[in-house]
């Protein structure tokens, strides 16, 4: 009888702590994309900017084309397109970046002791995932806007965020003219 005992508080103890682990991760990633979530890149914001991991990379990434998978072909495909992207990102960015969906189509990365000319070299990997994926059979093919700014030490970070998103909407505008020219 108390070895019954034992073993149902074991068991409810164990089933508690699964129940506050899995709360935990749904409280800091996203649920599509297995990403972390823009409550977690919020405060991983202060805990960077008081870090001494500096030079920080800031890469900021748009999915092109996602509304118009949403209306054209219903939020299946564009569910699955995001979970691509995270493919990609997962692929392309080190264990120790952080990178964290921020957005309906819009990512971010931390990239923590990345110079300027480190963050090239980690775009040109992006770039070969996104290849590597958009060569798979059967599948839409993604594209990007991105843009990409450092913070050196007793720089801020949300500044480098904001460079790096006004460079973003720069792609996206470069894409967005590249697509009305080709069309005509």
């Amino acid at each position: 009888d108390r070895g019954l005992l034992v073993t149902v508080a074991i068991r409810d103890i164990t089933e508690r702590k699964l129940a506050e682990k899995k709360l935990q991760y749904l409280s800091t990633h996203d649920a599509l994309t297995e990403l972390y979530n823009r409550t977690f890149f919020e405060e991983e914001i202060a805990r960077l900017e008081h870090s001494r991991r500096f030079p920080v990379s800031v890469v900021i990434v748009d999915l092109n084309g996602l509304k118009q998978v949403n209306d054209l072909q219903g939020h299946a495909a564009g569910d699955a397109l995001l979970r691509r992207a995270a493919e990609v990102f997962r692929a392309a960015f080190r264990a120790e970046d952080m990178v964290a969906r921020i957005g309906g189509d819009e990512f971010a990365v931390f990239l923590p002791n990345t110079d300027e000319q480190a963050v090239v070299h980690t775009l040109e990997r992006v770039d070969r995932m996104l290849i590597a994926k958009n060569n798979e059979p059967n599948q839409m093919p993604l594209s990007f806007a991105r843009g990409a700014a450092t913070a050196q030490r007793n720089e801020s970070l949300a500044q480098a965020m904001l460079d790096a998103d006004k460079r973003m909407y720069a792609d996206k505008q470069k894409h967005a003219l590249n697509r009305s020219r080709s069309n005509s």
